[in-house]
């Protein structure tokens, strides 16, 4: 069957200010309820299967199908033989073009693509992501809350640590707010613990994107009080597929650091992020992720900062999961001589996810 991408209608590109980068966070407050749609959309797996439903969509390789009988279903995208819907979709390749239109039934026997109309084919494991056009602002968010919590009886130590994202994407927008945080206390020390709070806001252009960065961070190892951060920079997607995702950016950040024993200072940053995800939803369930953030001086020339994290869950349930967790903070120079030069957490978590 001849495959034509390029054939495809394209919506034209919006034009939007800066600004509402960050809009959608606001639209959380305010609730935005969708019309039911009636479920019609028919789903025919690689086994022969048929299922009716309604489709919410479809990311990080699953497909998520509301139906009468057996409720929410997730079904692994590569193993959809064909599927068919009334309603109009937008549908991103894994080369970041997106196309609309209403997947049409095929051919009696045709199986392993997508068809749009217009005579033009995609073939189903070069499609990344599927989204209703009607799809409110809760059908466009993903978002993962983890939790970990450890007593000790024998020094009254308590431990607890969390961490949690909320994204959202738009046709041509993106946000996600991300924090973390750390506290240990007992009974022969200071209550101690890191925290951050970190907002970025993305305009996509296909693969490359536009990116603007706002962050508040505290760690009490690194005898950082508080360090506020905002910059900007551009990010490149190499990989993305139904199983993984591989992309980096660079830009500048402007800071302002107070340390336990030194005034507050600014400074300018250059910045350098690479980051990794793996996922599989075939027995069995796995997420994987590795992010390294680099921050080299700029007015501080000589220092680097920088932030590792390996997260790694394993779904029991769905929505459900356990994981650990490996996070890595150090700084080459830290302004307080005091200071430790790093701070890592490794910790056993249990987590909630949406739409992940």
């Amino acid at each position: 069957m001849t495959e034509r991408l390029d054939a495809l209608p394209r919506r034209p590109c919006l034009r939007r200010p800066v600004g509402l980068v960050f809009a959608p966070f606001l639209a959380l407050l305010v609730p935005s309820p969708v019309a039911a749609r009636a479920k019609t959309d028919v789903v025919v797996l690689d086994n022969g299967d048929h299922v009716t439903g309604e489709i919410k969509g479809m990311s990080r390789g699953k497909l998520d199908l509301s139906t009468d009988d057996a409720g929410r279903l997730s079904i692994e995208w590569l193993k959809v033989a064909r599927v068919t819907s009334v309603h109009t979709y937008e549908v991103e390749l894994t080369s970041g073009v997106k196309h609309y239109g209403q997947l049409l039934e095929l051919p009696a026997g045709g199986k392993g693509v997508v068809d749009l109309g217009s005579g033009s084919l995609l073939p189903v494991e070069v499609i990344v992501a599927i989204t209703p056009l009607d799809a409110g602002l809760w059908s466009r968010l993903q978002a993962y809350l983890d939790f970990g919590f450890t007593l000790a009886k024998s020094n009254k130590a308590t431990t607890l640590n969390t961490a949690g994202e909320v994204a959202y994407r738009g046709e041509q927008v993106g946000t996600t707010l991300d924090f973390t945080a750390y506290v240990q206390d007992d009974a022969n020390i200071v209550t101690v613990g890191s925290y951050g709070l970190h907002l970025s806001g993305d305009y996509y252009l296909t693969r490359w994107r536009a990116v603007l960065l706002a962050g508040l961070d505290r760690n009490d190892e690194l005898a950082l009080q508080l360090r506020i951060s905002m910059g900007s920079g551009a990010a490149y997607t190499f990989l993305q597929n139904n199983s993984m995702r591989l992309l980096a950016g660079a830009g500048l950040v402007t800071t302002r650091e107070q340390y336990a024993s030194s005034p507050a200072a600014w400074n300018l940053d250059a910045y350098f992020n690479g980051t990794w995800e793996a996922f599989r939803y075939d027995s069995p369930k796995l997420d994987l992720s590795v992010s390294l953030t680099l921050f080299p001086g700029l007015t501080d020339w000589g220092r680097v900062r920088g932030d590792f994290a390996f997260r790694v869950k394993y779904e029991l349930f769905s929505d459900f999961n356990v994981g650990l967790t490996f996070t890595d903070s150090f700084d080459t120079r830290p302004p307080d001589p005091a200071a430790s030069k790093n701070d890592y957490i490794a910790s056993f978590t249990i987590g909630w996810t949406y739409r992940r």
